[in-house]
C-alpha cells in the first residue's frame, strides 16, 4: 500500500486539460478494489490513509469512490466534521464519517483544484478538476454550497467509461429497431425525456456516437458538456456573454450542420428554434422534462408550438428510466405468486404478437437480491444499471392526432392502440428476464400492487 500511495501526485496540466487534477495509479485503485467488500469499508480506507497521510485521505476518496463504480461524492458538514454519502447505481450509501481537520483538508483541495475562491464561504461556486486514471481521464465537476455548519461540497466523477453504445442501454430488440430506424432519417426531432437523473444525455450521447461518421457535421450546445466526443464540435452554454440556446442555436445553424445536439429544450424560443431546424432539414436531438412519452406533444403545444410544426417536425418521443440490475452472482429466484402473475398478465396485454419478449407463465420465475447481498456487489444485492424505455414513433396516425391538440391521455391511449409499449411493460419484461427485481422496479415506477399475499 505504501509503495502504491507513491505514486499519487498532483500536476500541473496542459491547456487540453480542465483544471487542477489528481493523478491516481491502476495500482492504488485495484488495491482498493481488493480491500472493499461493502460501502461502509470506505471510511475504513479514509481512515487508514488520512492517519499516515492526512493530505491523501481527498485521493483515497476519489480512489475508493471510482473502484466501486460511484458516480457522485457528496460531503455534508455537521456541527463536529461531516458525512460523506457515494452513490452506486443511483443510490446513496452513508460511506464514513470525517473529522474537522480531514474535512477541511478535502474543502481546501477542492477548491485548489477546481480553481475556486478559497475565502470565499457565503455564496455558492462551481468548478472542476481532472483525476488522470490509467488510460484515461475523468472530469470531476465541483458545487459548493454555503451550508448551516460549513459548506456542502457535491462531486460528479463524469467517468468516460460510462457512454455507451446504442446496444449497450438496454433496449429491447424491437425498440431499438424503432430507434435506429428513426435516427437514420435525414430529418426530424428526437426527443428523450425523463426526471433529472434518468439518463437522458447517456442516451443522447449514444444517438450522437451511432450518427458519427466522416460524412456529417454534428455540432452540440450544451449547459454543460458532460463528456468530450472526439470528431463532433461541443460548444457550452456561457449566460454571461450571452451565448444562450435560443442565439447558440441560431449561431449553430450558420454552421450549417447535418446534425444538432440541444442538451435540453427550456424555454419556448429553444423549442420553436429546435422545430424550425427540423423542419429546415437537420436532424435535432434533446431532452425535454415529462413524465413519460406522450406528454411531450401536450408540452411542445403548451410551450406555444404550432401543431402542424410539431406534427411534421417530430420524429419520435422516447421515455426513459434508470432500474438497478440484480447481482447476477448472487440473485435468488422463486416463482410467481397468484397475485402477481394476475396482475403481470394484465399489464401486459396488448403486446405486439411479433414482439420477440418473455412469454409470462404461471409458473414462471422472478428473481430477488438476497438480504445482504454479497462481495461482488458490495453487500447491496445489485451491480451496474439499465433503462427501461417507451418510444412513440411519429406515425402518420399520431401526425394526425397531434392536429387535433389532445391531451396527454388521448394521446397516450391512441399510441398504444398504434403499437406503443410502455415503461411499465418494459419494467415487467425485465423482472420476467431476471435483469431486475419486482421491488426495484416498483422503487422507479411507483406500486405494481403486488403486495396482496397469496
Amino acid at each position: 500500500m505504501e509503495v502504491a500511495w507513491t505514486s499519487y501526485s498532483t500536476k500541473k496540466i496542459d491547456k487540453t486539460e480542465i483544471t487542477g487534477a489528481v493523478e491516481l495509479s491502476e495500482a492504488v485503485v485495484q488495491d482498493f478494489r481488493e480491500r472493499i467488500s461493502s460501502v461502509s469499508d470506505i471510511g475504513k480506507v479514509l481512515n487508514e490513509v488520512s492517519k499516515k497521510n492526512a493530505s491523501g485521505a481527498f485521493e483515497a476518496l476519489i480512489g475508493t469512490s471510482m473502484a466501486m463504480g460511484g458516480t457522485d461524492i457528496h460531503i455534508e458538514p455537521l456541527k463536529e466534521g461531516a458525512t460523506v454519502r457515494v452513490k452506486i447505481d443511483g443510490i446513496l450509501y452513508e460511506s464514513a464519517r470525517l473529522d474537522p481537520h480531514i474535512y477541511n483538508l478535502i474543502l481546501s483541495r477542492v477548491k485548489l483544484l477546481s480553481k475556486l475562491k478559497l475565502n470565499v464561504k457565503n455564496e455558492p461556486q462551481e468548478g472542476r478538476f481532472s483525476a488522470i486514471f490509467a488510460d484515461r481521464q475523468i472530469e470531476i465537476r465541483t458545487s459548493i454550497l454555503p451550508a448551516e455548519y460549513n459548506e456542502d461540497i457535491a462531486l460528479r466523477l463524469l467517468d468516460p467509461k460510462f457512454l455507451l453504445s446504442l446496444k449497450d442501454l438496454g433496449l429491447r430488440k424491437d425498440l431499438e429497431e424503432i430507434l435506429v430506424l428513426t435516427l437514420k432519417k435525414p430529418q426530424g426531432l428526437i426527443l428523450v425525456t425523463g426526471a433529472t437523473g434518468a439518463g437522458k444525455t447517456t442516451t443522447l450521447y449514444a444517438c450522437i456516437k451511432f450518427l458519427k461518421t466522416s460524412e456529417v457535421k454534428i455540432i452540440t450546445i450544451e449547459d454543460p458538456i458532460e463528456y468530450h466526443l472526439e470528431g463532433i464540435t461541443q460548444t457550452q452554454v456561457r449566460e454571461k456573454e450571452g451565448y444562450i440556446f435560443e442565439t447558440g442555436l441560431k449561431a449553430i445553424l450558420r454552421q450549417d450542420p447535418d446534425i444538432v445536439l440541444i442538451s435540453e429544450l427550456r424555454s419556448p424560443d429553444a423549442a420553436e428554434a429546435s422545430i424550425q431546424a427540423a423542419l429546415a432539414g437537420r436532424q435535432v436531438l434533446s431532452t425535454l422534462h415529462t413524465i413519460d412519452a406522450a406528454g411531450t406533444i401536450p408540452r411542445l403545444l403548451d410551450m406555444g408550438i404550432d401543431a402542424a410544426a410539431v406534427s411534421s417536425a417530430l420524429s419520435a418521443s422516447i421515455a426513459q428510466r434508470l432500474i438497478r440490475k440484480l447481482c447476477q452472482n448472487c440473485k435468488t429466484k422463486r416463482k410467481l405468486k397468484d397475485n402477481e402473475y394476475e396482475i403481470m398478465s394484465n399489464a401486459l396485454e396488448g403486446l405486439p404478437e411479433n414482439m420477440d419478449a418473455v412469454k409470462i407463465k404461471k409458473d414462471s420465475y422472478v428473481w430477488e437480491p438476497p438480504e445482504n447481498g454479497c462481495t461482488e456487489c458490495y453487500n447491496t444485492g445489485y451491480k451496474g444499471r439499465t433503462g427501461i424505455f417507451e418510444i412513440m414513433e411519429i406515425t402518420r396516425g399520431i401526425e394526425e392526432k397531434i392536429l387535433t391538440n389532445p391531451s396527454e391521455d388521448e394521446l397516450r391511449d391512441f399510441a398504444h392502440k398504434e403499437g406503443m409499449t410502455n415503461l411499465k411493460q418494459d419494467g415487467i419484461l425485465k423482472i420476467l428476464e431476471g435483469i431486475t427485481s419486482i421491488e426495484e422496479i416498483e422503487r422507479v415506477l411507483g406500486t405494481l400492487n403486488l403486495n396482496t399475499s397469496k
